[in-house]
This record gives structure tokens, sequence and C-alpha cells, in this order.
């Protein structure tokens, strides 16, 4: 273990990742329905995948509840489903002086079920909720790849999926891509893609809606009919590969010869800034974030050790490239904070937490020894979840989770057995102007190897206020028995969230006797099970 390749300890990580529960659930939330059912007529549903079967190779349902009828989960899709995949589309109040939305509500769910594009209107009106299902009548989409959510006018969003070709699979060298566009009756439209797929999202830098897609050699804009098509990049150059990220108006793009910053002002107007082929050449940048002043991205020299890796900060404003730090190793993950950028480092020697100060460029480094996965998940406001996850490659592996600033790991918070897989909270509020929103956590304590998530408390922390909140206890012995207890969780962008709890029997998340939660994220020990389940 000691010697365990890079490469491998990527891939025993991305395993336990899996088993402990990220994405969905299982199961049935409890006795069915009988006679007369009444639905909610107002405020917004919360929503869970609901997984079953061979870790791996889930097949997920999808229920919801609302938080007036606490007891109840509505069953839109059957747990055997398989919804592949599923977005969250909320709106909210867009202030286009400060480059945020605020007050987010929940609007539509839109969700892949056995290759047809779904829409799930989340805001009760007294219906069934299935009944409200909206249905674009595909049947090769696959998942998500990018996302254009208007948050202003919630049903002017757009979606490119991924779609299986001509062997009917998702996955495979022969996929394609297709466009979905809602309504504004919010009906689904799904419109295969011949040729090249878009790479970004292109915004009105004014409004701040999403106004058209990127594509390798030029911008398609929605405005009207068919659109509008201006060229980026004509033949005589290289094509856009990829584009790394997107701000508001300008875009992170890497070709086959470097990196450059496309500035997107309105209309047909742009201009593209090369970061020269001397430093950013060669390809395999990856994203860590941006915020108002700069893009960070970062990039190993092998992923092989030994190894080196390279942190770039690009500015925003006439654009240019700069080295902010280099070190020894091979970087396995990378978040950013307020002032700081967090590396997960793998060396021959030790795994180790590099703290990169944003602006001088000055690294921290605390190492963690060979046995041990270090890893931080950040937030808006400089308070981060630190996750340790020791002997990661054994039956005997240990879990905790501190809550540290940005100035030291000195712990605020320490969960042992912690484990944030559990589950993600959407943002309340969303900054057009830094990749990180984020200002809550969800995660487990009490988890072990061993057991799961069986016996493990639900937990909350607010990095604004610096509040820790107890929601309440996952099944125990007394319903799992000895069995490994597997779970899920999803919040916001309220403050009513889902969880869902059931047992894992030899990498199989069981059916039988599944629970389905809701919770709110301002209120301890609000955790409830529902006891009824409806169509």
């Amino acid at each position: 273990m000691n010697r365990l390749p890079v490469l491998c300890r990527i891939a025993l990580l991305t395993g336990l990742i899996a088993l402990s529960g990220c994405g969905g659930g299982g199961g049935s939330g409890g006795g069915s329905g009988s006679g007369s059912v009444s639905y909610p007529a107002t405020g917004a549903f919360g929503w869970i995948l609901k997984a079953s079967g061979t870790t791996g190779a889930f097949s997920y349902g999808l229920s919801l509840v609302h938080p007036s009828k606490a007891s109840t989960e509505y069953t839109i899709e059957v747990a055997n489903a398989n919804v592949s995949d599923a977005r969250l589309l909320s709106g909210g109040s867009v202030n286009t002086s400060s480059l945020q939305v605020t007050a987010l509500q929940p609007h539509s769910l839109i969700y892949i079920v056995g290759g047809d594009v779904r829409l799930l209107p989340m805001q009760a009106n007294g219906a069934a909720p299935a009944s409200r299902v909206q249905r674009a009548g595909s049947t090769s989409a696959c998942r998500f790849e990018l996302v254009a959510n208007d948050a202003a006018t919630p049903l002017n969003s757009r979606y490119i999926v991924s779609s299986a070709g001509s062997d009917g699979v998702c996955g495979t060298s022969d996929d394609g891509h297709a466009e979905v566009r809602l309504t504004s009756s919010g009906g689904v439209v799904y419109a295969p893609i011949g040729g090249d797929a878009p790479l970004g999202v292109v915004r009105d830098p004014s409004t701040l809606a999403p106004r058209g897609w990127i594509y390798p050699r030029n911008v398609l804009l929605w405005n009207s009919g068919s659109g509008t098509a201006f060229e980026t990049r004509p033949s005589s150059v290289a094509a856009i590969a990829r584009v790394i990220t997107d701000t508001y108006r300008s875009s992170l793009v890497e070709d086959s010869t470097q990196l450059s910053v496309f500035d997107f002002a309105g209309g047909t107007s742009y201009t593209e800034t090369p970061l020269g082929s001397t430093l950013t050449g060669g390809g395999g940048w990856q994203f860590i974030g941006f915020d108002a002043d700069a893009y960070y991205v970062y990039r190993n020299a092998s992923q092989a050790l030994p190894s080196t890796w390279t942190v770039l900060r690009i500015t925003r404003a006439s654009p240019v490239a700069s080295v902010l730090s280099t070190g020894s190793g091979i970087v396995a993950l990378a978040s950013m904070g307020s002032s700081v950028l967090y590396l997960t480092v793998f060396d021959q020697a030790d795994n180790r937490l590099t703290r990169i100060d944003k602006t001088s460029g000055s690294a921290a480094d605390a190492s963690f020894g060979l046995n041990v996965f270090p890893s931080v998940q950040t937030s808006a406001n400089g308070i981060h979840l630190l996750w340790r996850v020791t002997d990661f490659a054994t039956s005997a592996a240990t879990y905790a989770i501190d809550f540290i600033n940005e100035t030291s790991s000195t712990s605020l918070l320490n969960r042992p057995g912690g484990n944030p897989t559990v589950g993600v909270v959407e943002a309340s509020t969303v900054s057009f102007n830094t990749s990180e929103s984020r200002s809550r956590f969800i995660y487990a304590s009490g988890y072990s190897a061993a057991s799961g998530f069986n016996g493990a408390m639900l937990e909350t922390y607010d990095s604004a206020t610096g509040i820790n909140r107890v929601l309440g206890a996952l099944p125990s012995s007394a319903d799992f028995g000895s069995d490994a207890g597997y779970a899920s969780a999803i919040g916001g962008p309220t403050s009513l969230g889902l969880a869902f709890a059931a047992r894992l029997v030899a990498g199989t998340v069981q059916a039988a006797g599944t629970r389905v939660y809701s919770y709110d994220l301002g209120v301890a020990n609000s955790l409830a099970a529902t006891t009824v389940t409806v169509p």
C-alpha cells in the first residue's frame, strides 16, 4: 500500500465514492397510498434519485416529497426505471449590477429516463406531480453535457445532451449529441445535432441570460429563427478543441496550440486574446476556478511519477497567463477558495494538501503520508470542508471531516466518520462572477468501511454563519441489522432537502426496506421519514 501507484490511488478513491452513495439511493419509501389522495397546491417539492442494483450499474428511480406532507413520497419514476441523469432548473431574481441571482426557487426538474428527456414542474398546483411530466419523446438521450439555465426566464433554458449512436449504447465511440429546448408552455423539444457539437455557452453581458452555443469554429446565437452564426475560428487556424470554462461574458478555451480568452461584448462582437504556445501549448489544462480577477488552471507534466505540476493564473481583464505555482507530484483534485487554491497532490513519498495564495503564489504543504487521501470542498465564504480518508485502500479505512479556514488547517469542527459523498446542497444565491457559490454542506458522521451509512447521522454546516446542525439519524442496525447502509441526500436552493437510505449487501443496493426522508437545512432534528407512497 505504501508504494501504491498514483493512478491506483485515484481509482481506489473513485470506487470509494461510488460505494459511499454520491448521486442516489434506492427502493421505495413505505406503504402504498389508497383511497382519495390530495396533493399540495403551493410551494416547491424536493427530489431524490433512488438507486437499486449493483454498484456501478445502478438503475435509478425518481421521487418527490413536499414539506407540507412530509410523510408522503410521490413516485415519479419507479426504482428500476433507469433515470440516467437529472438537473434542477431554478429561477430567481437576477441583479445585473451585482452579477448575482438571489432568492432561487426550484422551477422544474429536467431528467433523462430510458433515452427520453422529461420535464417535471417542481412548484405544486394541486395536481398529482406525475401527471404533470412533459416528455420529449426521444429514445436515445444519455446524459447532460452543457447546461444553459436562464434564471430570470427558466423556460428559455437550453441543454446539450449526449445521445446513443447506431449501437444504441451510451458512452461508446459512435455517440452523438442533441439540443434540448423548453417551450413557453413547459414542453420539451429534442433536436439531434449533426456534425460538431457545442462546447460552451455564451451569455448576454447586459441581462446575464444565455443566448448561444460556442462551436469549434463559430458561435450560434438563438435570437431568431434558426439563429445567427458568426465565425470565431476560420479554417486557416486551429479549431477550438475545448471550452475550459465560461463566465457571464468570456470563455477560456483550448486548441491544439495554446489557451485563449474570448470576450463576448454583445451581439456578434468579440475579441480573442491568445495566451501563447510557449507557456500554454500542449493541451491538458484542467479547471480549478475563476473569480472576479482571474481564471486558475493546472496541468500535470505526466500521469506517472516522478512528475511535476503547474498552476496558471490568467487575468480576465486584458488577459495574460502567468505561472502562479509549481511543484513535484501529480495533482489529483483541485478546488478554489476565496483567497487560496487547494491541491490534493500524490507524490512518491507522500500524499499532501497544498494551499496556494491566489495573489502571491506562495504555497504551504501539509503532508499526510501515503495511506491518507486528503481533499477539500470549498465554499464562497472562506470556510471549507477538509475530508481525510486513512488507509483508503483497505477494509480498515477510517474517515474524518474537519471544517477549516484559509489561514490554517486548525479544525473549526471535527466529525469522526465524516463522509461528504452522501450528497450536495444547491446554492441559494449564485454569483456570475465567481465559479464557487456554495455556502452549505451536507454530510454524514459515523460512516465506516464495514457498516457504511448504517447508524450514521445526517448533518449540515453553514459556512456563512458557522452553524452546524444535526438533522437526524439514518437507519441503524435496528433497521438494517448487520448489513451495510447506503445513503444519498440532496438539498437547496431553499432549505428543503431529501435523503434516502437502503441496505447494501455484497455491493448491491437492496430495493426492500428502503427509507425516504425530508429535512430542513435550517432546523436541527428535522429529518422525517415518509410512511406513505403515492403516484
